[in-house]
């Protein structure tokens, strides 16, 4: 997929529009409300992690931050809106990246032609396919996907994401490279679909970035108490000149019971050669308030015949066991 001089001509035409629109509505609207939310989340566990023969008993972060977000009512049916979110460590106090607003940076303008979106943020296509599966803890902390490849430069992002259609939303994107370092001088691109109807969820995404990129699909299903979801993933990268192909797929499962829930998945990866990697995680969510849960999880990462799937710190055929036992509060 290329990016023309045609689609930089069609985005900045959008752009056009949108801000044609927005001067307009500011023009007849008689007036108009903003607003600014303080949001985020603080989640800390007791966890006893053992990687390879190393373990580490402690208190950890899992994944907590913090935001703004606000919003004017533009009039005519426009909105402009914008998201900062910084990544903290709850268990010592430091940010998580040297980039203060690293999670999201974002600008959007909304309309009854849908949203467009600028800054930096994840790609819509994990959100739309592994983190929908992630049933038992939003995908985050120590029991989060560490077999799904994501195809992911958030930064320099343009996207456009459409009004709900018959219960069908759709989201397109593109990361250019501005002629950074980190950029590899090649822009990223990303696509997301998402279905709703009935008791059925569908979700699918494409992302692709230099030689990388990755397909995937989801289902999910809930009815009464219990709620299933499932992806299936391809993805294929080139390392050291050869071009390395990995299937995932991934199944969850969740039964609520009164104030807790009950939660399960398992997730197995075929990578290159003979390599193979599974991962599964128990779990039990009991929920405090709307805002507040406890929580006790323990997951399995497994790797074979060379395969490395996990953290970056992991080797060939390491495998990690993790307990954590903690408690996440939102506001």
């Amino acid at each position: 997929m290329n990016f023309s001089l045609n689609n930089m001509v069609a985005a900045l035409g959008l752009l056009g529009v949108c801000a044609t629109a927005t001067a307009t509505a500011t023009a007849t609207a008689a007036a108009a409300d903003s607003s600014v939310t303080v949001y985020g989340r603080i989640d800390t566990a007791i966890e006893s992690v053992k990687t390879g023969n190393d373990r580490v008993n402690g208190v950890n972060n899992s994944d907590s931050y913090f935001g703004l977000k606000g919003k004017e009512n533009l009039g005519n049916g426009l909105k402009v809106g914008f998201i900062v979110e910084s990544a903290i460590n709850s268990d010592d106090g430091h940010i998580s990246n040297t980039e203060f607003f690293s999670n999201r940076s974002e600008l959007n303008l909304q309309g009854v032609f849908g949203t467009v979106r600028m800054g930096r943020f994840f790609s819509p296509s994990y959100y739309a396919v592994a983190d929908r599966t992630s049933l038992h803890n939003d995908d985050y902390g120590i029991t989060a996907d560490a077999l799904y490849a994501g195809v992911e430069n958030a930064n320099n992002r343009l996207a456009y994401k459409s009004p709900v259609m018959n219960g069908l939303t759709v989201e397109s994107s593109v990361s250019f490279h501005e002629r950074t370092a980190d950029s590899m001088d090649k822009n990223a691109y990303d696509l997301a679909a998402n279905y709703d109807r009935g008791n059925w969820s569908l979700g699918a995404g494409y992302g692709q970035w230099a030689q990388a990129r990755q397909y995937a699909l989801r289902a999910t299903w809930s009815e009464g108490d219990w709620t299933v979801s499932g992806y299936h993933q391809r993805s294929q990268d080139v390392v050291v000149g050869a071009t390395e192909k990995t299937n995932v797929s991934r199944i969850a499962v969740a039964y609520t019971m009164g104030a807790g829930d009950i939660q399960a998945n398992f997730g197995h990866a075929n990578g290159a050669g003979k390599a193979q990697a599974q991962q599964w995680t128990v779990g039990y969510n009991h929920h405090l308030s709307k805002r507040t849960k406890l929580y006790a999880f323990y997951t399995v990462l497994q790797n074979k015949h060379g395969a490395s799937f996990g953290s970056d710190d992991m080797v060939a055929n390491e495998d990690r066991k993790a307990v954590s036992v903690g408690i996440r509060h939102s506001f």
